[in-house]
């Protein structure tokens, strides 16, 4: 079974390309640049380079495989609204056509629990409504998981949607990004400490991409994968403050001040009066500032997905394994499901 992961150079599928290889298993990986298709060619792997919005080049990419692990995005503040828009979206269009056009593969999307949008959310099922809160990299998601349905049921691609939670592990550079304020004394809480953090170890997350790829009652199915540990904030930031030798975080700040302060800003980049990265924004505010909670029964009944890396042990291993201590502020949206 040939299996074509996109966004191979990304965390998830440079993770995925290592499950499969050890399995021995068929892969082809495609990439957007040379050097991230270097490495990949150096451990036998079949790569195509170029643009996932080249329908004829993705078209190409997707001819023979069985399977295609859609995991390319646009990640990273450089991007514009638009270019994350049409990577995304356009992205998804052209992989689902191109599986679509030969008739057989399936495609399994990863998705996430954010187009359930910025709530609380007490022990949700696949079944809850998205919600859309003008955020595109969430918004995004939800046009692709409308796009995969109707590709699904107007055309017959065979689709499995999956909708990781905060995603961590080794090599998590994102990681940094968070514990940065709590070596600095800086973290705040953003309205109580109990809020549930909704996480998932990359490990657990590959187990779910190869579980949805061999399921065959999986197609057409939606599911949320998470570590089922209902970590709370005050958990996550009290582990990590003990895995780096820090002061727990105490301060809280009331939740109106930093929702003042992102409508602010937001509203003054709109009018173009501020240019800026703006020091808090909607995703922080959902990162922190919400309380969600998933339910990932479907996932163990269906798929049999069983977390198999414990809180304490997966951060453990991915602190030890940081590697950079840039001295840069803290980017919450890059670190959030």
């Amino acid at each position: 079974m040939t299996t074509l992961v996109t966004g191979a150079g990304g965390y998830v599928g440079r993770n995925l390309i290592d499950a499969l290889l050890e399995r021995r298993q068929p892969v082809r990986a495609l990439v957007r640049n040379d050097d991230q298709a270097a490495p990949l060619r150096q451990r036998g792997v079949e790569v195509s380079v170029g643009d996932i919005r080249d329908r004829e080049f993705v078209r190409e990419a997707v001819r023979g495989a069985n399977v295609v692990q859609h995991c390319a995005a646009a990640v990273g503040p450089h991007y514009s609204d638009r270019e994350i828009h049409d990577i995304c979206l356009e992205g998804s269009r052209n992989v689902l056509e191109g599986v679509r056009d030969q008739g057989s593969g399936r495609v399994v999307i990863i998705s996430s629990i954010n187009v359930l949008g910025n709530r609380n959310l007490s022990g949700e099922s696949e079944d809850l409504p998205c919600r859309r809160f003008g955020e595109i990299r969430s918004d995004v998601k939800i046009d692709i998981e409308h796009l995969a349905k109707s590709f699904q049921r107007d055309a017959g691609v065979d689709v499995v949607i999956l909708r990781p939670a905060m995603i961590y592990g080794r090599g998590d550079q994102n990681l940094e990004k968070l514990l940065r304020p709590i070596r600095k004394g800086k973290f705040a809480f953003l309205g109580r400490r109990d809020n549930v953090i909704p996480l998932v170890h990359i490990d657990d997350v590959v187990q779910a991409m190869l579980l949805a790829a061999e399921t065959p009652a999986a197609g057409g199915r939606i599911y949320h994968i998470a570590d089922g540990a209902e970590i709370t904030a005050g958990q996550l930031a009290n582990e990590l403050a003990r895995l780096t030798d820090s002061p727990p975080p105490q301060k809280i700040l009331p939740y109106f001040i930093p929702w003042f302060a992102a409508t602010l800003f937001e509203t003054l980049r709109t009018l173009k009066l501020f240019k800026g990265k703006p020091p808090i924004n909607r995703v922080s505010l959902r990162f922190l500032g919400t309380s969600r909670s998933i339910d990932i029964g479907r996932a163990r009944r269906e798929l049999g997905y069983q977390p198999h890396v414990d809180f304490q042990n997966g951060m453990a291993a991915a602190v030890s394994g940081l590697t950079s201590h840039a001295d840069a502020e803290p980017d919450v949206a890059s670190t959030s499901a």
